[in-house]
């Protein structure tokens, strides 16, 4: 098996059983994730073993709840130990590789020279997961999933690698443009990604709630933050990128708040947006 499928796998079986820490990241995130107005299709990427999802709140204002990941059994397990295996109006879609590069990627080492093709590719090749999924969508999620699908590129070519920055961007704006891709005109779409841990800041998991959004603010400008997840990035990219641009209504910063994972703790940003 592809050996960045295996680390992905992995991360689902080390947190499979962490339903109760996930409890106020739980929460938020599917706060964020209703919707309040006609019944709608749901799809939310990255979803994982589901520890993340209320289920049965989402159900509530949600006609359908379509659920990918590149791993099949992280989301049936997910979904059954929510008691809703035989939900009809959730629809698991696994084995999916949302880069549409794992198995390229794979091949790369810190000693590889990416060619131009190799980072455009990075960019459209997402795409190819269009034809796998029943879009267009209402809504469309991306659950903690960017920080993961750029964590590929640190475990193949490395943080020195020369072109390590240009492949992560383009990582970055193809996820971003996906998004926009899998939403109906006038559907919203939430952007929700960690972006430092209690690995790299160990005082994150006493920080005051009122004061994590100052703490985080200064962790970025001292460059203690994930490869590619700058807030401000991110949400420079959905303003200034020509395509992105184009297609986003409204934008909206959500957060920060703290995620609880057990064994660390991260501070979780999302980014609200609206599809023209």
């Amino acid at each position: 098996m592809n050996s960045l499928v295996q680390r992905q796998i992995a991360f689902n079986l080390n947190s499979s059983n962490a339903w109760e820490a996930f409890s106020s990241h739980r929460s938020q995130v599917t706060w964020l994730l209703k919707h309040d107005t006609d019944p709608s299709r749901l799809c939310i990427l990255g979803a994982g073993n589901c520890n993340d999802l209320d289920l049965t709140t989402l159900l509530q204002s949600h006609q359908e709840i379509h659920l990918v990941d590149i791993d099949l059994d992280a989301l049936a397990q997910g979904v059954a130990k929510q008691n809703l295996a035989n939900q009809g109006h959730i629809h698991l879609h696994g084995g999916i590789d949302l880069t549409g590069m794992l198995d390229l990627m794979s091949h790369w080492s810190p000693k590889v020279t990416l060619s131009k093709t190799d980072i455009a590719a990075c960019i459209d090749a997402p795409t190819h997961c269009l034809e796998q999924l029943p879009g267009p969508f209402d809504g469309v999620a991306s659950t903690c999933l960017l920080s993961q699908l750029i964590k590929s590129i640190v475990d193949t070519i490395g943080e020195d690698h020369p072109q390590f920055v240009t492949v992560i961007q383009a990582i970055r704006l193809g996820h971003l443009r996906l998004l926009l891709k899998l939403m109906n005109p006038g559907g919203f779409g939430v952007l929700i990604t960690d972006v430092v841990s209690s690995d790299s800041y160990p005082p994150l998991p006493t920080v005051p709630t009122q004061n994590l959004s100052q703490v985080l603010v200064q962790l970025v400008r001292q460059g203690n933050f994930f490869h590619g997840v700058n807030p401000a990035a991110i949400v420079n990219l959905f303003r200034q990128d020509p395509v992105l641009s184009k297609q986003v209504a409204s934008l909206e910063p959500v957060g920060p708040w703290r995620w609880n994972f057990g064994p660390r703790h991260y501070a979780v940003i999302a980014v609200k947006f609206q599809k023209k």
